[in-house]
């Protein structure tokens, strides 16, 4: 990448840049997400983002939320990350296995789990009935603009 040359403007200019926006209120009707959610693809580590009208990912500064499918009988690969995740269990039921410690919780609606940064952790969904619908808030995008947002999966 070459060195660039920058440049500067003035110090009123950089405060006006910095006053603060007072975003508008969002809702996400949960009709329009399940018909969305049901013809989405869903992979191993989510399947739809939220986004405000803009389309920006990021609900509130530095967090996002995204919706995870564990299908029935399925299970995602262990993994281990830089940012947290705030899960709330929308429907179904399953089990979070924390791949270091062994340690298991299970999960059902309504329930509400925090993974720290770097916790090895896993999902599985032994259900015949349903998908284990996690919604997840996370700080990646933070991570992703201070550029130290990594993951490694665990065999």
């Amino acid at each position: 990448m070459p060195v660039q040359t920058g440049s500067q403007f003035p110090y009123p200019e950089f405060r006006k840049r910095h006053l603060p926006d007072r975003p508008a209120p969002v809702v996400w009707q949960w009709e329009a997400l399940a018909e969305a959610l049901e013809a989405a693809e869903h992979t191993e580590y989510g399947t739809l983002t939220l986004a405000t009208p803009g389309g920006s990912h990021e609900i509130v500064p530095g967090t996002s939320m995204t919706f995870q499918a564990v299908r029935p009988g399925e299970r995602s690969t262990p993994h281990s990350h830089s940012w947290w995740h705030l899960y709330f269990v929308r429907s179904g039921s399953g089990t979070v296995i924390f791949d270091e410690t062994r340690e298991t919780a299970e999960l059902s609606e309504g329930d509400i789990l925090l993974i720290p940064a770097w916790s090895v952790h896993h999902f599985e969904n032994r259900e015949a009935g349903g998908d284990l619908l996690l919604l997840n808030m996370s700080n990646l995008p933070q991570l992703a603009g201070l550029h130290i947002n990594f993951s490694k999966e665990h065999a």
